[in-house]
């Protein structure tokens, strides 16, 4: 659906028909990601309970309108678009850069819970990889998937064609990969090009260099002590084996809470959890909610 704002057209991704009876999970994808996250995660088990909604923010996906260049703005952004909506009983969950916007809008905007999905805090990016998304976003996304997948999920290539996702007019040729957006000769490993296409995929946006603003404002965003006091209810979920947003007992967020009650960490697993292990994340997301 697209909902017209005072300076933007957002589009917001609904898994059904909203029903302002149900609470709603309000799903904010990470850097240079949109709603589409939400397809790769398995949600339908909650469908009855909650509204799940997953957010286009501004040069992502299908909203339209001016690019906004740090966290506090996109919180704006959507509490705005939370006011249009018209929907209550809210849960905030942000995946990475998602999750800080998550965090400060849980500060601006009542709700029931917040949820941050591998958000370290402070979010500092390495200038490599700003470097990287700001000038070949091709580069960046090798760069993320590199450190931030840990295990591929097993996949069953069957023919020439891609087969995952719905993506098999995706054709190879020995170590070329052919694609909409051009051909690409993958010297190394074409098989694990092609596992990781559908995680790829989620980094393709219209405006070309929003993942390099998207993570400058990463390193840039910090919370006061005044909003840091007015954290309520908030769950964090680390992952294992993520080299991006690391689990650490040094984060002042973290300050008091406890392993399994406040903080999840998943077992062999990367950055990007809905990608590798949707499944083990399913179970812990459940398991947040229903102690709500």
């Amino acid at each position: 659906m697209f909902i017209q704002l005072q300076n933007h057209k957002a589009h917001v991704f609904a898994k059904a028909d909203i029903d302002k009876n149900k609470k709603t999970i309000f799903f904010i994808p990470g850097a240079g990601m949109d709603h589409r996250v939400i397809s790769m995660m398995h949600l339908d088990s909650i469908l009855k309970e909650y509204n799940i909604l997953g957010i286009d923010l501004p040069g992502h996906g299908y909203t339209t309108g001016p690019i906004l260049k740090d966290v506090e703005s996109h919180s704006l952004f959507c509490i705005e678009l939370i006011k249009k909506l018209q929907i209550e009983q809210i849960i905030f969950i942000g995946h990475s850069w998602g999750g800080l916007i998550a965090l400060h809008l849980s500060t601006r905007h009542n709700n029931e819970m917040t949820i941050c999905m591998n958000t370290g805090y402070p979010f500092v990016v390495g200038d490599m990889l700003l470097d990287y998304a700001k000038g070949n976003l091709d580069q960046a996304v090798e760069f993320l998937t590199k450190y931030g997948v840990y295990k591929l999920p097993e996949v069953d290539i069957k023919s020439k064609g891609f087969g995952v996702k719905g993506s098999g007019f995706y054709g190879r040729s020995k170590g070329q990969i052919k694609s909409p957006y051009g051909t690409k000769v993958v010297e190394t490993d074409p098989d694990r090009e092609i596992k990781l296409y559908p995680l790829k995929r989620l980094f393709n946006q219209t405006q070309k260099e929003i993942s390099s603003i998207d993570l400058r404002s990463c390193t840039n965003f910090r919370m006061g002590d005044k909003d840091i006091e007015k954290l309520s209810n908030v769950k964090y979920i680390f992952s294992e084996k993520d080299k991006l947003a690391r689990y650490s007992e040094n984060n002042p967020l973290l300050k008091g809470l406890k392993i399994d009650k406040d903080i999840h960490i998943l077992k062999e697993t990367g950055h990007f959890p809905y990608f590798e292990n949707p499944i083990q994340l399913q179970i812990v997301l459940k398991k947040i909610l229903s102690n709500n």
